[in-house]
C-alpha cells in the first residue's frame, strides 16, 4: 500500500504517446491526497486505496471500468479510456491536461460511489 489513497498510471492501446501526461497525473494525484484524507470517504469500504490506469485509445469510453478488490492490499483497480487525440490536443498545456485527468478521476469516483456506496469527493 503507498501513502496515496489514488495512484494514477498510463498505458497506450494504440500508438502514440502524451508529453507531459506523467507530470498531470503526479499533479492530481498529489492534490486529491489531502481532499480525500480529510473526507474520510473510503471510511468503512472494503479498500484503502484506488489504482486508477488511463488507457490511451482510438476512442474514447465513458464508463470506467471497475475491476477486482485486492482484499490483500485493501485496493481497487479502476480503468478509464481517452482517445489519444483528445490528449494530444492538450499536451502542450499543463493546466488543461490536468483537468482532463481530474475529469477522469471525477468519473471513476463516481462510478464506485455507485457501486460502494462512496462518499461525494470535490475535486
Amino acid at each position: 500500500m503507498s501513502n496515496y489513497p489514488v495512484l494514477i498510471g498510463g498505458v497506450g492501446l494504440v500508438k502514440g504517446r502524451i508529453k507531459n501526461i506523467g507530470k498531470a497525473m503526479v499533479s492530481v494525484c498529489d492534490e486529491v491526497k489531502p481532499v480525500i484524507e480529510h473526507s474520510n470517504a473510503f471510511e468503512g469500504m472494503p479498500f484503502k486505496e484506488i489504482n486508477m490506469v488511463i488507457r490511451w485509445a482510438e476512442k474514447s469510453v465513458v464508463e470506467p471500468e471497475i475491476g477486482p478488490l485486492r482484499k490483500s492490499k485493501q485496493s481497487l483497480d479502476v480503468a478509464t479510456t481517452i482517445s489519444l487525440h483528445e490528449g494530444k490536443a492538450v499536451e502542450n498545456n499543463p493546466d488543461h491536461l490536468k483537468s482532463l485527468v481530474k475529469a477522469e478521476l471525477t468519473k471513476v469516483l463516481n462510478a464506485i460511489g455507485v457501486k460502494y456506496g462512496l462518499c461525494h469527493i470535490n475535486i
